[in-house]
């Protein structure tokens, strides 16, 4: 099996790769760890007058240290960096990769009616678009800064 986990970083994606790397454990899946930085082309005329390669680089490390915990753990492990539009690059590189499941982290919605109406964009796209099964994994707000001790600790 492999498991693709939609990756921000390792404190605002530790309850998603805990989950995975669970799973993982369990049933001796492979976890690929994919992070999409927007395209600065794409973004307008101001991000791509002061795009670099800083935050590719800085995503880059963040999933390599992941990475290191996770294979630490005896989970296979690897990591991947692209740039493009976020929520259709998720979906196209989980199928490029041949994943079983593609994990995401969820955003609370505090008091809206409906589960991922409005606050979560790439996560409502990925409902809609994926053919990937999905696991959501829901971060209420607090719980990823508890959470990047364990991160160290745990993984």
């Amino acid at each position: 099996m492999r498991y693709v986990i939609a990756f921000s970083s390792p404190k605002r994606s530790f309850l998603t790769v805990e989950m995975a790397a669970k799973q993982a454990k369990a049933l001796g899946a492979e976890i690929i760890l994919l992070r999409v930085i927007p395209d600065a082309n794409k973004v307008g005329i101001v991000a791509e007058l002061i795009s670099s390669d800083r935050p590719v680089d800085k995503a880059t490390s963040q999933i390599n240290e992941v990475v290191a915990k996770l294979t630490a753990q005896g989970i296979k492990a690897s990591g991947i960096v692209k740039v493009g539009e976020v929520a259709k690059t998720i979906v196209q590189s989980a199928i490029d990769l041949k994943a079983d499941l593609l994990f995401v982290g969820t955003t609370s919605v505090g008091g809206q009616s409906f589960f991922l109406m409005g606050k979560d964009p790439i996560v409502h796209y990925l409902v809609d678009h994926s053919p990937i099964s999905l696991c959501l994994v829901r971060h209420d707000s607090g719980e990823g800064e508890a959470g990047e001790a364990e991160l160290d600790s745990d993984l």
